[in-house]
């Protein structure tokens, strides 16, 4: 109920062509109408500062005039034309007015006080016929009498004139917001064409499953680098897809041999009613139930890794330690027999009953990681040799010291068997990837324990790779960051035991 009164109370946001050309239309409607008001100001305050100085300069000229010529000058001092101004008179003390020339219905304004003489008073007066004056007043003395020079002038022409600039000023505004909505409406609708563009497309790409891209404009701005961003993140959704259908339909190939053979031999058993013989159970179908097991568990940590990344412990490991024990693990299942290590290193070598020689060098080398995963690594690289190799396997593990700030780690496992072509090199890591001599039940693997080395390798910020051995056949080369042992000499002294 509360989510219901959410969602009906919730305002929706407007879409950004029409938020943008409202707020931009209030922004310049108001500051348009701000600068209306300031001009309107200025042009009022210029309009009443022409007329204080045309009364000013009136009256100054009256006044000298009474103080050149006295009391007596004063109708003739004021019967001069008005001049723009509508009242010009002579006040003597206690309000008596000596003279005076106005303009028709301003006879009856009362004599306001003199000032001194000398000074300058300027006033505002309602008339008695409702007319707004703007009175400036100057005191003289005149032999020895104080008079007053009144001039003052109705407003109210002027204001007409201001009346009409408030008008246009006014009118200048929603005229201006008009054409500024209408500007920026079209101009946001030009700048969000490629984006709509975009939008329309990635739907269609949604909707057809199609490899497809975005276009980018030709405009080095913002847009152009969202697009090459949107056709950046297609790419990668594309190939995640294509090895995705890719995945499952070699996991399904794959999965389908061993299911086939147990369900073949289990219908036969089935419908002759005989049981399956020990022989056949040790032969053939526990192999086969261990293939599948081993390429189930192979997929669920590729799918693991992919859902989430390889979760990794955070231990010190021994790499020295998981190459010799591998190398031991080797030379069990080929029958050989730990000969001589080499001068410098803990190793051991020996040629084993079937002709299969197994050969280990190591230097002491720590790193930082998952040490059921590292050991992963190395076994995956020692079966893959171990499928291929005609006479000989040689495990080498070595500390690249090139770099004394990053040391690595550099674990080499050789086979002399047929290699790895050149142009193969790079695929041989993905998922399922054989080489077509790979594909016989008997010698070929799933196809998925390069992949594994690859993704632990990748997790423990190494990385791997695969060239010619010294003495033909595959060289895998795992590098490793490590740690720096100062004590690695005491830890592992020269010629030890394999």
């Amino acid at each position: 109920m509360s989510l219901t009164h959410e969602v009906l109370t919730t305002p929706r946001r407007w879409p950004i062509r029409v938020a943008t050309t409202v707020i931009a239309t209030a922004i310049v409607i108001l500051v348009l109408a701000a600068a209306a008001g300031g001009a309107w100001l200025l042009l009022r305050s210029a309009v009443h500062g022409a007329i204080d100085s045309a009364d000013r300069a009136r009256a100054v000229d009256v006044a000298g005039g009474l103080a050149a010529q006295g009391p007596q000058a004063s109708l003739g001092l004021v019967s001069e034309p008005l001049s723009g101004v509508d009242m010009v008179r002579v006040v003597a003390p206690g309000g008596r007015i000596l003279a005076g020339q106005v303009t028709r219905g301003l006879e009856d304004v009362p004599a306001l006080p003199a000032p001194a003489p000398g000074q300058i008073i300027r006033r505002d007066l309602d008339a008695p016929n409702g007319a707004d004056l703007r009175m400036t007043s100057v005191g003289v003395e005149a032999r020895g009498v104080t008079l007053a020079v009144d001039v003052a002038t109705d407003t109210g022409r002027y204001d007409t004139v201001l009346v009409t600039g408030a008008v246009l000023f006014l009118s200048f505004v929603p005229v201006a917001g008009l054409a500024t909505a209408v500007f920026v409406h079209y101009a946001m609708g030009r700048v969000l064409r490629p984006v709509e563009s975009i939008r329309s497309r990635v739907a269609e790409i949604s909707a057809s499953g199609r490899g497809e891209r975005v276009p980018v404009p030709e405009a080095e701005d913002e847009i152009s680098r969202l697009a090459r961003t949107m056709n950046a993140m297609l790419a990668r959704l594309d190939a995640a897809r294509t090895a995705q259908v890719a995945f499952v339909g070699d996991a399904s190939h794959e999965l389908r041999s061993p299911l086939s053979t147990l369900s073949t031999m289990l219908e036969l058993s089935s419908t002759s009613g005989t049981p399956v013989d020990v022989e056949t159970v040790d032969e053939l179908l526990l192999p086969e139930v261990q293939r599948m097991r081993t390429m189930v568990e192979d997929l669920l940590l590729l799918a693991k890794n992919d859902e989430r990344g390889r979760p990794l412990r955070r231990d010190d490991v021994d790499l020295d330690d998981i190459v010799l024990s591998e190398a031991a693990r080797l030379r069990g299942l080929v029958g050989g027999v730990g000969g001589a290590g080499g001068a410098g290193a803990r190793g051991a070598g020996g040629a084993g009953a079937g002709g299969l020689e197994v050969a280990a060098s190591v230097e002491p080398a720590r790193v930082v990681g998952d040490p059921e995963a590292l050991q992963r690594v190395v076994r995956n690289l020692v079966d893959n040799a171990r499928r291929h190799a005609r006479h000989r396997i040689a495990l080498r593990l070595t500390v690249d010291r090139t770099d004394p700030g990053a040391p690595r780690a550099v674990i080499r496992v050789d086979d002399d068997g047929e290699g790895v072509p050149p142009d193969q090199r790079d695929s041989v890591f993905d998922r399922f990837a054989r080489l077509d001599a790979d594909r016989a039940r008997g010698t070929g693997g799933s196809g998925l324990g390069l992949a594994i080395v690859a993704e632990i390798t990748r997790s423990h910020g190494g990385s791997v790779r695969v060239e010619d051995a010294p003495g033909g056949g595959a060289g895998f080369v795992v590098e490793l960051p490590v740690e720096i042992m100062d004590d690695a000499a005491d830890d592992f002294p020269d010629g030890g035991a394999g």
